[in-house]
């Protein structure tokens, strides 16, 4: 099978310490201050919001100036950064840090050895030194390099990368900020230098990579590269459709399966819709305009695309009196709070803006609240209302006071019946009749455990621990949503601690059914990564598990017949090490399914007896999601890293039954082709190598056979229009097995003139398509071994090019 790219790997977004981050006080400091996010357009803007501490640029472990203040509003240091403009000093802002210059009379703290930094040893380490307090984030950065030409150069990772030339006693920062420019994006987790050229170095982050020759002065960004790390993919019914994807820490976006034009699918083919960091999206099949994005921690909005618009729908309960809105990230909500972190980042919620609309107050109409402009490169600033201290609640069966948990990556699908309802996932089920306007929640569907009682690597939950509970801002949360697409009101729902439930009535009660599940361990609380419910039976599903949270890393893959009542374990001959993220089953074949795990695609053709390697030209890489267009039959899929693969037109696959291969030569359903028109407003032009091109989806469309054994003649397909006059003629390939020809929607080539030497052919200028045989049906016909088979084949008149 022929697969091809088309992704995008730009943007960018910042990510903030979550609220509640650090569990630890240091002297002097508060916990958590996670602060509000600069406005988009600042210097050194990214990722300001910090860290415990009033650490400011989460540049380093934040101290309080001695004048006094910091944490919400006061003035704080950054000891990633005290050799920059502002010397480290950070001006408090409303529970965020601003650089500017220190006022007269300021002093920087002293060194605290008492506190995370550098450390430096002389003597092999029998002992050491404290050089400086800049250490970023340890839990999710903590990379230190050395030049190896030159000790005293120093480079530390974090939100920039921080540079020391004079050995830790004075840093600053590789951006704006810190005197230089800003390289391609934040989160720096990769440092090399070049041994034979220090001034030459390379950073890999979370948007790709960037190099500096002048030791991160100036930076090139790589933009050859297929690497962007696509969560979840979702597909609209344009011509071509469009491709759906939420990215880590790059927003949600959208962009073509394949373009009119002359070239390939550009970066610029790509449009972003939402901030953050992306997950998942979900488009209205009856108008593609219509999309809703998530990014992290529950906030959703709904955009139309045609006039720019777009509203935030995050569920919100009415607030309790004399509190802002419900939903602070990390503060304690519900019964058995998993949530944990207590009252720590009030003034941040975890990189939400709450300025307004802090009075809160009870029930009031539910007001759609504007989501903000996507500005690419930029922290989102999320409205009043967005879920943090404000805005009108929206759950219409809420108590006053609920609160409500969300995962990172929280999931929102629409109904596969009605587009106008859709489901969200908290720690309970949200369904809303009008896309989000409004909603009614169900019951708390998690395990409800409090986190801060489970130990940690033999550490009980109750003791100080560094960096608790960094980078989740809640658990137990619903990660997975299925609705039947054969009977409405049945859903499934699936969370990270490993409840599985399902409803039979629309959501309105649930049965817990996970325990169920053989072979898992007792009492565990993997994820119930994704969940499927069959095209065929109202009462199976598939069913897969992710325990590598718990250093499990077996996969699990299940099916379940009877609601799950029951399940058979169907991982069978699956590679015993990686686990599996995503189940699909085929829309048209129900022993056709498909397994991404951590180390790549798979597929089953006898409904998960036996499963093989489905990776012809596709990388090793962890497949995150999988989805068969409904339409087109194109099988399309998100990875951890290496973009968006389609794999075009997979008939065979569907069609391919024990029947098929106990015949001798077999002919399948030829999938509709369009001619499609040339887009003059496409003639993109890029000069140079530096540049990404997505391969482009092929003109026409594929003619697919099997052979039971490879031919020992000719093999032919030929075409035929309504009067029987044969169009074109192609040889086909003769092997065993699945075989298949690209047929352009040309003609057979005009024979050349008599006496002129030349070949057969077209002409026509430079990339210039041939001319298309006229809309209308035609009859292919494959003949081999002195046989014949036919199908027909529609080709349609290319009537949307100004679908836009």
């Amino acid at each position: 099978m022929p697969v091809r790219t088309a992704a995008t790997d730009v943007g960018a977004a910042t990510e903030l310490t979550p609220a509640g981050a650090a569990a630890v006080n240091p002297p002097g400091g508060r916990a958590g201050a996670a602060g509000r996010p600069a406005e988009p357009g600042q210097a050194g803007a990214a990722g300001r919001a910090g860290q415990a501490g009033g650490a400011g640029r989460a540049g380093g472990a934040g101290q309080e100036s001695e004048e006094g203040g910091g944490g919400r509003g006061g003035p704080s240091f950054d000891w990633c950064n005290n050799g920059g403009p502002s010397r480290g000093y950070l001006a408090g802002r409303g529970g965020g840090n601003v650089m500017q210059q220190p006022p007269a009379g300021w002093k920087p703290p002293e060194l605290d050895p008492r506190r995370s930094g550098i450390y430096r040893s002389d003597n092999k380490g029998q002992s050491w030194t404290a050089v400086t307090n800049c250490n970023a984030r340890p839990m999710y950065f903590s990379q230190l390099r050395i030049d190896p030409t030159n000790d005293k150069t120093i480079y530390v990772a974090g939100l920039p990368v921080a540079k020391s030339l004079d050995g830790g006693k004075t840093f600053a920062t590789l951006d704006d900020a810190g005197g230089h420019n800003s390289p391609g994006h934040v989160d720096q987790h990769a440092i090399w230098i070049d041994p034979k050229n220090h001034r030459h170095i390379m950073i890999g982050n979370d948007g790709g990579l960037d190099i500096s020759w002048d030791q991160g002065r100036t930076w090139d960004f790589v933009n050859t590269m297929a690497t962007a790390l696509a969560y979840v993919v979702t597909a609209d019914m344009r011509r071509p459709y469009f491709v759906y994807i939420g990215l880590q820490d790059n927003g949600s976006w959208g962009g073509p399966s394949a373009v009119r034009g002359r070239g390939g699918i550009m970066n610029s083919d790509w449009y972003g819709i939402g901030g953050g960091d992306g997950f998942y999206t979900a488009v209205d099949p009856t108008d593609f305009s219509n999309v809703i994005t998530e990014s992290q921690d529950g906030n959703t909005n709904r955009y139309d695309l045609r006039t720019g618009r777009g509203v935030s729908i995050r569920p919100r309960a009415p607030a309790a009196p004399g509190r802002g809105g419900a939903g602070r990230a990390g503060e304690a909500t519900e019964a058995g709070d998993p949530g944990g972190a207590g009252e720590a980042g009030r003034a941040g919620e975890a990189g939400r803006a709450v300025e307004a609309g802090r009075a809160g107050g009870g029930a009031q109409p539910p007001t759609p609240q504007t989501a903000p402009p996507v500005q690419v490169g930029a922290p989102e600033v999320q409205p009043a209302g967005f879920g943090g201290r404000g805005g009108p609640p929206n759950v219409l069966n809420a108590k006053t006071g609920d609160q409500y948990r969300f995962n990172w990556n929280t999931p929102v699908v629409m109904s596969p019946h009605n587009s106008k309802i859709v489901w969200l996932g908290g720690n309970r089920l949200f369904k809303s009749y009008n896309q989000g306007d409004t909603w009614v929640a169900s019951d708390d569907l998690t395990k409800q455990i409090d986190r801060n009682t489970v130990s940690l690597m033999g550490v009980p939950g109750n003791v100080t621990q560094l960096s608790k509970n960094d980078g989740v801002v809640s658990y137990g949360t619903i990660v997975s949503i299925s609705e039947s697409p054969i009977l409405p009101g049945i859903v499934w729902a699936g969370t990270d601690d490993g409840n599985l439930q399902v409803s039979r009535d629309g959501g309105v009660t649930f049965t817990e059914v996970g325990k169920n599940l053989p072979g898992l361990p007792p009492g565990h609380q993997h994820w119930i990564s994704r969940i499927d419910a069959s095209h065929f039976d109202a009462g199976t599903a598939y069913v897969s598990v992710d325990g590598h949270r718990s250093d499990d890393l077996k996969p699990y893959v299940y099916v379940t017949r009877n609601y799950g009542q029951s399940f058979e374990n169907i991982t069978a001959n699956l590679p015993q090490y990686g686990n599996v993220q995503a189940v699909r089953e085929d829309p048209k074949n129900r022993n056709l399914l498909y397994a991404g795990t951590e180390f790549g695609l798979f597929l089953s053709l006898d409904g998960g007896k036996q499963w093989k390697k489905f990776m012809t030209n596709y990388p090793t890489v962890r497949t995150d999601d999988i989805l068969v267009h409904p339409r087109d039959g194109d099988l399309i899929v998100a990875t951890h890293g290496r973009s968006v693969w389609i794999a075009d037109d997979i008939t065979p696959l569907q069609q391919l039954t024990a029947e098929v291969q106990s015949e001798d030569a077999h002919l399948f359903d030829v999938r509709p082709a369009i001619a499609y028109l040339n887009d003059q407003q496409h003639g993109q032009q890029v000069g140079g190598q530096k540049v990404f091109v997505g391969e482009n989806g092929p003109r026409g469309t594929y003619i697919n056979y099997f052979l039971k054994s490879a031919a020992g003649g000719d093999v032919k397909v030929s075409i035929a229009d309504a009067s029987g006059k044969v169009v074109r003629t192609i040889d086909g390939t003769r092997q065993a097995g699945i075989n298949r020809v690209l047929w352009n929607l040309a003609p057979d080539p005009p024979p050349p003139p008599a006496g002129s030497g030349q070949a057969a052919g077209f002409g026509g200028g430079r990339g210039t398509a041939p001319q298309a045989v006229e809309p209308g049906t035609y009859m292919v016909t494959l003949s081999v071994g002195g046989k014949t088979y036919t199908k027909p084949v529609s080709v349609l008149q290319d009537r949307w090019l100004g679908e836009r």
